[in-house]
């Protein structure tokens, strides 16, 4: 738990400079760490959706498109806090939805 979080906070820099140099929302494999890739997403409002998978990972496209369609349901709810956090049970079991649907292969 606490490596996956290194992890992602170490590519958080390479996000932030990847977003700049490309038009593109999905930013592919951003990173790497022995076994585990980091594949991050941007929204427009520059919201970051970062997974550390392996790389035989199934489709990381999709699933960072429909997670980013359930992010903006969230987000358009009026008693969503733009940078807050998400704090929603039945947030958490759609986006675990998404993931085995998308990434169980």
């Amino acid at each position: 738990k606490h490596l996956n979080q290194f992890i992602a906070h170490s590519a958080l820099d390479i996000v932030d400079e990847a977003m700049w140099g490309t038009n593109q929302m999905y930013l592919k494999v951003v990173d790497r760490f022995n076994d585990h890739h980091v594949s991050a997403y941007v929204t427009p409002s520059g919201a970051k959706f970062m997974l550390i998978h392996e790389a035989s990972t199934g489709d990381v496209r999709s699933f960072f498109t429909d997670l980013h369609e359930l992010y903006v349901k969230v987000m358009m709810n009026p008693f969503s806090e733009v940078n807050g956090a998400i704090d929603s049970h039945q947030f958490d079991v759609k986006v675990r939805g998404i993931a085995r649907k998308y990434l169980s292969g």
